[in-house]
């Protein structure tokens, strides 16, 4: 379905090779495998086997195809995949919830040559709190789009869902569930937004401002933190770091937690108390975190995850610098069934400067 907010300046999606060969025309669309517990009162922990029995799955029936299928849609104009998955589920379920790992990117042919292209992500709903001030209203589908939500049973999910590829994703989610691996902790690591040349700075370093870009680009950042539900906030003491998590900081009411390792005279004199803060995030189940940072820092921050990333995973992670652009931000989901281990890894950035005349 398309969407039906005013479209705004976005970001990006990577860290998924491209369909081979390279289709005429990429369809991107984004949705989400949301899950609950059956009994109501449950929390989620980490690293705790569920089985299949226990939970329930959200699905949607389309009329105009008669079919029942995960909640999905269409990105908007320069409009980031996970921002469209959390959109597009409220838009046809009323739900608002907030991105955990993600899953398998589905993709497949459409009439004249065209690909799909769905990407997906374990959802859970979002309960109130910081994450939920910071979302903007949704206008629901039309009971011609999507006549019916439902939760239900993984067994009953499998009888009644149409694509091949929509069951594999449940599956694959049951499959995690068993592991232990379902729910996970979120750590995004965010180079702050474009800042005033150093060349051109006549204060001393830590007080270096961003750039109008840096101003736009940190706004734009809002709505990809409140995709994943982000309720903790670390950043360097910087002015530019500081800077560009304001406006989330404000909208969600939440006060960032200052760390003096973080900066780059810090990190560059004791690189092992910057790799010590993302250590302890890894060390124990976290609400989703992101961490603030400059460019100089983040191969010592980049290293305790990449220790704790399977082989087949690491090649997700920029290799060579600057590391990440301005804005532009890493995403690291964990999981604590045992040892601390990374199961998904993405990386997400604004499209400010398509938007704005630099």
């Amino acid at each position: 379905m398309c969407g039906r907010r005013t479209p705004a300046a976005n970001l990006g999606h990577v860290s998924r090779s491209r369909p081979s060969p390279i289709p005429s025309r990429l369809v991107r669309a984004a949705g989400s495998v949301v899950w609950r517990f059956k009994d109501r009162s449950r929390t989620p922990l980490a690293g705790e086997p569920v089985e299949a029995g226990e939970i329930e799955v959200l699905l949607v029936h389309r009329p105009r195809y008669g079919d029942w299928s995960w909640p999905k849609g269409k990105t908007e104009l320069n409009e980031p995949v996970p921002v469209a998955a959390v959109r597009e589920v409220e838009e046809e379920t009323g739900l608002a919830v907030a991105l955990g790992a993600p899953l398998t990117t589905q993709r497949y042919r459409l009439g004249a040559g065209h690909t799909k292209e769905v990407h997906y992500w374990v959802g859970r709903a979002l309960e109130p709190g910081p994450a939920l001030r910071t979302r903007r209203p949704v206008e629901h589908a039309s009971r011609r789009e999507i006549d019916s939500s439902r939760w239900m049973s993984p067994s009953r999910a499998q009888s009644l869902i149409t694509r091949r590829g929509d069951r594999r994703l449940l599956t694959e989610l049951v499959t995690r569930a068993e592991a232990g691996t379902l729910v996970t902790s979120t750590v995004m690591l965010l180079r702050h937004s474009k800042a005033v040349s150093r060349s051109s700075w006549t204060g001393e370093e830590g007080t270096r401002v961003l750039t109008r870009l840096g101003v736009r680009q940190s706004i734009d950042l809002v709505e990809l933190l409140s995709a994943f539900g982000v309720t903790d906030l670390v950043t360097s003491p910087w002015t530019r770091c500081r800077a560009t998590i304001g406006p989330y900081a404000s909208l969600a009411g939440v006060r960032p937690r200052l760390e003096e390792a973080l900066t780059e005279e810090a990190a560059r004199l004791d690189p092992g108390a910057a790799t010590a803060v993302i250590s302890d995030l890894l060390a124990r189940p976290h609400p989703p975190t992101v961490v603030c940072v400059h460019r100089p820092t983040l191969p010592a921050l980049m290293a305790p995850l990449q220790a704790a990333t399977p082989s087949q995973l690491r090649g997700a992670y920029p290799g060579e610098s600057p590391w990440l652009a301005t804005s532009e931000a890493l995403l690291v989901h964990v999981a604590h069934a045992g040892e601390a281990q990374v199961v998904g890894v993405e990386t997400h950035s604004t499209y400010t400067k398509l938007l704005v005349p630099c």
